[in-house]
């Protein structure tokens, strides 16, 4: 039995989200797998699992932005920038007060320039830097532009302890975000947990449970067919049964489809089935990506 399709996980905390991988392997018996973001060990959360051939639509899901909640720790540092790792400083003065801490956040929102954790997947000179951290090489992580649309925190009766959420892109680290938090207001911050709940249009109310995620009955109803995936292309069907043939052929179309122009396109069937990806070249479609036909 085939598989094609976009799973939804809630990833627990503990394994990684390579391991999640792994276990759906085992159900599905499919080894084209693969996620569109990761997660740490510690965090839980939306986890999209593309299976099959929709790995290769991966690059066309949405990626922005990328919705957290979860709690710091004020008044500490590590070297993992979370309560993972190993304390490296400790606060030992009065902690700052809700206004200082709501100014602090708010100078951390929009384009930033961001520095990666050192115990994290990034790469520098072709290494990733946890390896590196845990050999202890001290290298300069490069830092990049990310953006943060929103990094809200609320007080909790622990007046080290708060809750934040935040909305921000792809490839922003919150780990950082809460270390530069702490930095910021002279005291340190640990990031205690997180969960990721939404990527775009793609909601962890729609994510299958972790005690599912063995069973391939679950799987299969959790699957999200290709012609649902909110794909970030413009749309283009075709209402004629023989292009339909030739696309899956992948043959070139000659189209004189009104709003046709340069670029990717996603191509429909007339029913509104999802065929692949073309490229407009003038009035002529070329395939591009050819996916087979669903199960």
């Amino acid at each position: 039995m085939s598989w094609l399709g976009l799973l939804l996980v809630d990833k627990p905390e503990g394994p990684t989200s390579h391991d999640i991988v792994a276990v759906v392997r085992r159900a599905t018996g499919e080894r084209r797998i693969g996620h569109t973001g990761t997660l740490d060990p510690l965090a839980t959360g939306l986890l999209p699992l593309a299976i099959g051939p929709v790995t290769r639509l991966i690059q066309f899901l949405p990626h922005s932005p990328k919705t957290y909640v979860g709690t710091l720790l004020l008044g500490q540092t590590s070297d993992t920038d979370d309560i993972s790792g190993q304390t490296t400083t400790r606060h030992e003065g009065t902690l700052p007060g809700t206004d200082a801490i709501a100014e602090s956040a708010a100078a951390l929102t929009g384009s930033l320039s961001q520095r990666p954790p050192d115990f994290s997947a990034r790469k520098v000179g072709g290494q990733r830097l946890y390896r590196l951290a845990r050999r202890g090489v001290e290298v300069e992580a490069p830092e990049r532009s990310v953006q943060v649309d929103r990094f809200q925190l609320d007080a909790t009766d622990d007046p080290a302890r708060f809750r934040f959420e935040a909305v921000v892109s792809a490839g922003t680290y919150i780990r950082s975000l809460v270390r530069d938090l702490g930095a910021d207001l002279g005291c340190g911050a640990v990031m205690e947990s997180l969960r990721r709940t939404a990527i775009g249009p793609l909601k962890i109310a729609d994510a299958l449970s972790w005690e599912g995620v063995p069973d391939p009955a679950a799987l299969r109803d959790g699957l999200v067919a290709p012609s649902d995936l909110p794909l970030e292309l413009p749309r283009t069907g075709l209402a004629d049964a023989e292009d339909c043939r030739r696309f899956r052929l992948g043959q070139p179309i000659h189209s004189s489809i009104a709003g046709s122009t340069e670029g990717q396109t996603a191509v429909l069937d007339p029913s509104g089935r999802l065929l692949g990806v073309a490229e407009w070249q003038g009035p002529v479609l070329k395939p591009r990506l050819v996916l087979p036909e669903a199960p």
